[in-house]
């Protein structure tokens, strides 16, 4: 059975859970937020071993085949353009149309959560390589540690060879315990659905978002069945595109519904190797790489939240010098988002809405009981962004072995 239709059967059995007990059911809330919880975890689980020895065994291939500095200049290009790009596709959408204004119902104030630049780069190189094993919540860390190590064994081939195959065989087997993850993660998209739908329930009791989810999902539309099907069209000429959207229809969902990175990179991996055919050695670097600094998503959702907030505290128009910094701040904000696999678009809008100023410190409160709306629909985009961008990376490289639809997991 294809995984992402395991994926819905079991969002099926969720919602269906959900509407039967009762969505203000507080025991079954309870006990579901929980489960919800642990299915994040055990999607996270087998996650680290084969990032880090996929990772290591990529820049040592890389390296030896004199190509990773030019795959590391596309992929960095790559998320600018794409970060920009669906920014302004952010900024046209809630011009053309803006939703209604949301009533400033919060009382009080709260700690504006912290974005940490800063302390995203005093991260990067811990006083011990070996604490970058540790950290479960920033995988850059240990993409580091593995491209250290995978280009110290490309020094001298014939002593690192013992090593070398002994990461190969260690990713192998990593990749394998990860693959039985990824099928199980079925049964934790039960509670993930079901705690969804209790959480959109209260949000839409308010009756105040309808018009903001109403736009998001448009947005999301959009970019799956037009924008990126269109850069795949241009950069892969003799490919279906929609053919990357349907691999990358899983990921999405796991995204979706746990608005968690690490727990869908399982899923972006499996699918871009064994669906797309995208070989190993360039997506165990380009997919972690882009699930950290590729949240173009990201950017989109924080220019249409944060518009909505100033049409919500004013009537006035907002000038060509705001929204030009307001897509290059959110595209710049979304590539910071890294030490946060969920959870991270909301506090980029506080943080943007901070910077800005004007007495609107605090506007990113009345879009809190919509915080996991935007959550949702930042990782979903993020997860599309990141599987697109690897197919068209890999394809430019030709990385790639086309592979029958009915074949794809």
């Amino acid at each position: 059975m294809k995984i992402w239709l395991k994926y819905v059967i079991g969002i099926i059995l969720g919602v269906t859970f959900a509407v039967v007990a009762g969505t203000e059911n507080t025991a079954f809330i309870e006990i579901t937020e929980f489960l919800s919880r642990a299915a994040i975890q055990f999607g996270r689980y087998a996650l680290y071993p084969a990032v880090f020895f996929g990772f290591t065994l990529s820049i040592f291939e890389l390296r030896e085949s004199r190509s990773i500095l030019k795959i590391a200049l596309v992929t960095i290009v790559t998320i600018s353009l794409v970060a920009v790009l669906l920014a302004c596709l952010g900024l046209v959408s809630v011009l053309i149309h803006t939703p209604a204004r949301i009533p400033i119902f919060v009382e009080g104030t709260a700690d504006i959560p912290v974005l940490g630049i800063k302390e995203s780069f005093l991260q990067l190189l811990p006083s011990s390589s070996f604490e970058a094993l540790l950290n479960g919540s920033y995988i850059l860390p240990l993409c580091i540690f593995g491209g250290f190590a995978g280009a110290g064994c490309a020094v001298d081939r014939n002593i690192a060879k013992p090593a070398i195959t002994l990461i190969d065989s260690l990713a192998r087997i990593s990749y394998a315990v990860m693959v039985f993850f990824v099928d199980m993660f079925a049964f934790g998209m039960v509670a993930l659905s079901a705690y969804w739908l209790i959480r959109f329930h209260t949000m839409q009791q308010t009756a105040v978002f309808t018009d903001f989810a109403l736009l998001l999902l448009a947005d999301l539309l959009i970019t799956a069945l037009l924008i990126y099907p269109l850069l795949l069209k241009i950069f892969c000429r003799d490919i279906n595109p929609y053919r990357v959207l349907y691999a990358g229809l899983a990921p999405m969902l796991a995204a979706f519904f746990s608005q968690d990175m690490h727990a869908a990179l399982p899923v972006l991996l499996r699918h871009s190797n064994e669906s797309l055919g995208v070989r190993r050695r360039i997506s165990s670097v380009t997919l972690p790489v882009m699930s950290i600094f590729g949240r173009a998503g990201s950017a989109l959702v924080i220019t249409v939240s944060f518009i909505v907030i100033l049409k919500s505290y004013s009537s006035l128009g907002i000038g060509v010098r705001d929204m030009l910094w307001l897509v290059g701040i959110a595209s710049l904000f979304s590539c910071f988002l890294g030490r946060f696999p969920a959870g991270g678009t909301y506090i980029a809008l506080a943080s943007i809405c901070a910077l800005y100023g004007r007495g609107f410190e605090s506007g990113y409160l009345i879009l809190r009981p919509a915080a996991f709306l935007i959550g949702s629909i930042a990782a979903a985009l993020n997860a599309l962004t990141a599987i697109t961008g690897t197919y068209i990376i890999a394809y430019q490289f030709d990385m790639t072995i086309k592979k029958d639809l009915r074949f794809f997991i």
